[in-house]
């Protein structure tokens, strides 16, 4: 509970921009004495209220009341966490006032997708990663979908260090870009070490509508400063300070980085460069990845703490220089079934088979190879387990084109018995 004498000292040093804020009206409140809340009250009302020639600070005598009345509600749902909330000094906060406060929703720059945070986007080089976040700060600056997923329009900010001038208005053209007054480059910024935050401070200030900076690439803002003492410690540091300046501008800052030269088929984020100190104080992380590096398709693994894991399929669109998502791998999975779908040797057989046999046709793993060697000359699956996949997959098109249900049953014997019925036709 705070004293009378501390509420009298604080009303004595009380200012014109904090009489009507939750504050002041805490105080007034924060005791269990009915006379004395009473009390405090008024002093309060006087002080905002007066006129300027007699102590008061002029405060119209409706926009107190209005102010009163609306902290006064607050107080009553939760008098507890209100009293916390506008109270206490220290840097701790209980659960209940943190539920209490009214926080701004978390911005996405791409809805679903990049949130407002520290973002990492990394690939080998060559990759095509550059391209992609010009891409992402065009789609932004101009509230487009970028990869099929709607933007929130915002200034965006690309600081393209590893590019000039001549590059990037080539860049721009062949993207079918004249330019926009919400997208902004740099190619010479200085080093964390050298003031980068202060000048990305700089540029906030002059256009607070930022909400998208790109840095392309991260080593270029590191420096060759001395980190033999400890890496995870450096990379920890260095990211965690460009995390703090993101949360507290509210805007997504975006990394562009890289990833080593091994491959790991389990975690792609395993292969960020770097110690586990740059993707650990990272928010959200991008990664691009191919099985071949002359692979027409290109696989984005996203995660992070505010957005869903999420896997694309995506593809680079050489004569518009832009990347496509082709969807989620089982989409395309199923879009590549449903283009080869005539020609698949497993579905003439089904259906060669189902003529044959009046519309009904079981039989086991061993006949399914030799009808379909009969049929094609050849088989595209060589086992039991390959086969029940395959069948599986196409399970969903047999019967939506030929209307063709399948089951499969296991046997005793540790094998299955495929079954296929024509019911109707598509």
């Amino acid at each position: 509970m705070t004293t009378n004498d501390y509420f009298d000292q604080e009303m004595r040093v009380m200012t014109p921009d904090k009489v009507m804020q939750p504050r002041a009206f805490a105080l007034c409140w924060d005791t269990a004495d009915e006379a004395e809340r009473r009390r405090r009250g008024q002093k309060l009302q006087h002080l905002a209220t007066d006129a300027l020639g007699t102590g008061g600070f002029g405060v119209a005598p409706e926009a107190f009341k209005a102010a009163w009345m609306a902290c006064r509600q607050a107080y009553r749902e939760d008098p507890a966490a209100f009293l916390e909330q506008y109270l206490e000094t220290g840097s701790w906060f209980s659960s209940a006032a943190l539920m209490a406060q009214k926080l701004p929703e978390l911005h996405y720059v791409v809805e679903g997708f990049l949130a407002q945070g520290l973002a990492l986007l990394a690939s080998p080089p060559k990759y095509g990663k550059s391209w992609l976040a010009m891409q992402l700060c065009l789609a932004v600056s101009e509230g487009q979908p970028f990869l099929g997923m709607p933007t929130r329009q915002a200034t965006c900010l690309y600081l393209a260090l590893e590019d000039g001038r001549q590059r990037l208005q080539k860049r721009l053209g062949r993207l079918g870009s004249h330019g926009s007054r919400s997208l902004y480059f740099e190619t010479n910024a200085p080093t964390l070490a050298g003031g980068l935050l202060v000048y990305l401070e700089s540029f906030l200030a002059r256009h607070p509508d930022c909400r998208l900076v790109v840095v392309d690439t991260l080593q270029k803002v590191r420096g060759d400063g001395d980190r033999a003492s400890s890496v995870y410690a450096a990379d920890y540091a260095d990211v965690g300070a460009l995390k703090a300046f993101a949360d507290r501008f509210g805007l997504c800052l975006l990394l562009v980085h890289h990833l080593r030269k091994m491959s790991d088929d389990t975690d792609p984020f395993n292969r960020i460069a770097g110690s586990n100190g740059i993707f650990g104080a990272a928010d959200a992380a991008l990664v691009l990845t191919r099985a071949k590096r002359e692979d027409a398709q290109t696989t984005l693994d996203l995660t992070g703490r505010d957005v869903e894991d999420k896997r694309l399929v995506l593809r680079f669109d050489k004569g518009a220089c832009q990347w496509r998502s082709l969807g989620s791998p089982e989409e395309v999975e199923r879009a590549q079934l449903a283009q080869h779908y005539a020609a698949d040797p497993l579905v003439q057989t089904v259906l060669q088979q189902l003529d044959a046999g009046g519309g009904k046709w079981q039989t086991n793993a061993k006949g399914f190879f030799a009808a379909c060697e009969d049929a094609c000359g050849e088989c595209p699956v060589d086992s039991g387990p390959a086969l029940a996949r395959a069948l599986e997959k196409l399970a969903p098109l047999l019967h939506e084109r030929d209307g063709v249900a399948y089951r499969a049953a296991s046997k005793g014997t540790g094998g299955r018995v495929y079954r296929f019925a024509r019911t109707s036709r598509a």
